[in-house]
């Protein structure tokens, strides 16, 4: 029986050294670009040869990540780093876009090619061609992942930090903040306070207990997130869960505690089993790493409910208080102790800890890691490969400019024909859809499919469509596009599907949206024209299975970000809708000629204001633009 694989983050020298030393059958590591934790400590691409050779001499495989959308102007280095990669001796490249998976097995044959979380690939018609694993998104559930195992090997997650949003449909740090998660620099926006508390904040994933449930589904690998975080947290959990695969074979399957409370003093955030076997995954109390609960102070006192020894460390954690310091002392009673145990009530000094607040042991003094062999960061100089670079031609739309327009109501359907939409967008899974087309009277008709959709969803898609027949579809995500290809339908691809670049823009099948985190000079500067440009309207920042109760959050600054209900799941959209209004005429004067508008009122309005403008008549839009957002048209994302 081959035993399932476990996969530990080395984000800089030391916490490689511990993965190896502590049971990683495999590690996965950035390099100096292109890798979505751009601010962890990573390696230089030289010294790559070496850390392969040390992991390959202790038997553990080396991933790298490439995992990044990347830009025409970067699309060389990209493929040269592949190529760089392969040139190594590394095992695979785990990378994001799916459009460029052929290129990227040009430029590295010898890498295998592993489909990060980030291209969210949540059923089988989304798996792509060329593809040796695909890292499922943290969203399934146990059947979905055995589903998904019968088709392509795949890699799941098993502890660690969690993305509230499905991983790839984020753009709150990017929208709200400017650093792009798609591009590695989120900033995190899920971990600040909203309307006083943390909605948005997850526990940490911990699937130990679950570990015999996980590797049932069939499932290659076990995949422990991680790369910001450093030695001590990777060599604790690296050992523990070798320790618990080993004992799930050998049929001797049973946690110990103790264990348990290493991982949460390794790093927590309170721990949590994941959307695969609960339907709240946030912790609304606090964002910050916690360790294990003590207890509350009560006269100075505090009733232990754990362990906790001199040398350990300790703090509050109390509606947003947050102090602590090193144990000095303990007093049990009158008796001065070196340790004390669960039930105790003892006497220590807690920084700024006051009547009732909660103390928490964050530190362990007894905690420690093998760290194993050292290891020398040596440069080799890899050989330069220039990458075969596709050669895609230059096109334009044809046809005058034309307005897409998303409505949400058979009546407002009526409204934007009349307008004078081109084309209307309507849910597929509203029960009003027939209303809605047979209002849209001349105006093409497409139905609009989620951004994510299981294989059920991909099915019962496909037979809306099969009996509407509507003039085309604009897809949400890579299953159903797969699913249409032997459908007489004209496909538009929403801006989730993260085109980026000309060969995604010539591979994707379909007319797309365009990413909204490229800026004007960066779209203007494609070979190809023919794609959509989002216009107008909310944008949405984030799509979770959370189930956000607040209907609006605020943030610190005052700004309000809207949630709606998207099916089962819920959006966040950004606290100022986009309008670019007049800034359209310069993507005209650059050849692009296709707009998006996504009106949740006052469809007549808008459509008529935006066709004055594309068609070139005068419009001061001094008033009406106040209070929109131009999104990323100036700055784009780095």
């Amino acid at each position: 029986m081959k035993r399932i694989e476990l996969l530990l983050p080395a984000g800089d020298k030391d916490s490689l050294r511990a993965a190896v030393a502590n049971g990683a059958d495999a590690v996965y590591l950035g390099l100096d670009a292109f890798n979505a934790r751009s601010f962890a400590g990573n390696f230089r691409r030289e010294t790559l040869p070496g850390i392969v050779e040390f992991c390959h001499g202790k038997g553990v495989k080396v991933f790298v990540t490439a995992n990044i959308l990347v830009k025409n102007h970067e699309l060389g280095n990209y493929l040269g780093l592949a190529g760089a990669i392969d040139a190594s001796g590394a095992d695979a490249i785990i990378m994001q876009d799916p459009w460029l998976i052929p290129l990227v097995r040009e430029a590295a044959p010898g890498c295998e090619v592993h489909l990060s979380t980030q291209s969210t690939t949540a059923n089988r018609h989304a798996i792509p061609d060329g593809v040796n694993r695909v890292i499922l998104p943290r969203e399934l559930d146990l059947g979905q992942i055995s589903a998904m195992a019968t088709h392509v090997p795949v890699e799941v997650f098993v502890h660690g930090a969690l993305c509230l949003s499905y991983s790839g449909q984020c753009l709150f740090s990017s929208m709200a903040g400017g650093r792009s998660g798609n591009r590695g620099r989120c900033a995190q926006p899920c971990r600040q306070q909203y309307n006083g508390k943390y909605p948005l904040s997850t526990r940490d994933l911990c699937l130990l207990e679950k570990l015999p449930e996980i590797i049932g589904t069939g499932a290659v690998s076990l995949k422990v997130e991680g790369r910001m975080r450093g030695p001590l947290y990777v060599g604790t959990v690296a050992r523990i869960y070798r320790k618990y695969i080993d004992m799930h074979y050998s049929g001797e399957f049973a946690v110990n505690p103790k264990d348990l409370e290493d991982l949460r003093m390794a790093f927590n955030r309170d721990f949590t089993t994941g959307f695969s076997f609960n339907k709240s995954i946030v912790d609304s109390s606090a964002s910050t790493n916690r360790g294990i609960y003590l207890g509350r102070m009560e006269r100075g006192k505090l009733r232990l409910e754990s362990s906790l020894r001199v040398g350990d460390g300790v703090m509050v954690l109390e509606g947003g208080k947050r102090s602590g310091n090193i144990v000095r002392s303990i007093l049990l009673g009158s008796e001065s102790v070196d340790m004390a145990h669960s039930g105790d009530v003892v006497s220590i000094d807690v920084k700024g800890a006051g009547e009732g607040d909660r103390v928490y042991k964050n530190m362990a003094s007894d905690l420690s890691v093998d760290l194993g062999p050292e290891l020398v960061l040596e440069e080799s100089q890899l050989p330069a490969r220039k990458p075969r670079m596709p050669n895609i031609r230059e096109s334009r739309a044809a046809g005058p400019p034309a307005l897409f327009v998303s409505v949400h109501s058979p009546d407002a359907a009526g409204e934007a024909a009349r307008a004078g939409a081109d084309t209307i967008y309507y849910d597929i899974f509203k029960a009003d859809c027939q209303a809605a087309r047979d209002a849209s009277g001349k105006a093409r008709f497409f139905l609009s499919a989620p951004r994510i959709m299981s294989e059920s969803e991909v099915s019962k898609a496909l037979d809306i469509i099969r009996d509407m027949r509507p003039d085309g579809v604009l897809v949400g995500e890579r299953g159903l596009l797969a699913a249409l290809k032997k459908e007489r339908v004209d496909i538009h691809l929403n801006h989730s599907l993260n085109v980026f670049n000309d060969v995604a823009l010539d591979a994707c099948g379909g007319i797309p949206i365009i990413s909204p985190e490229l800026s004007f000079e960066e779209l203007a500067a494609f070979r190809s024209k023919r794609f959509i440009v989002q216009a107008h309207g909310p944008m949405v920042l984030m799509t979770t299975r959370e189930p956000i109760k607040d209907s609006v959050l605020k943030d610190g600054s005052g700004r309000r970000f809207r949630t709606r209900k998207a099916g089962e799941l819920t959006e966040i959209l950004n606290c100022s809708d986009l309008g670019l209004f007049n800034l359209t005429r310069k993507y005209l004067d650059a050849g692009v000629k296709w707009f998006h508008l996504d009106l949740e009122r006052d469809a007549g309005k808008f459509i008529k204001v935006y066709r004055k403008i594309i068609f070139g008549e005068n419009f001061d839009d001094a008033k009406i633009r106040r209070g929109f957002t131009t999104g990323h048209f100036r700055r784009g994302v780095e």
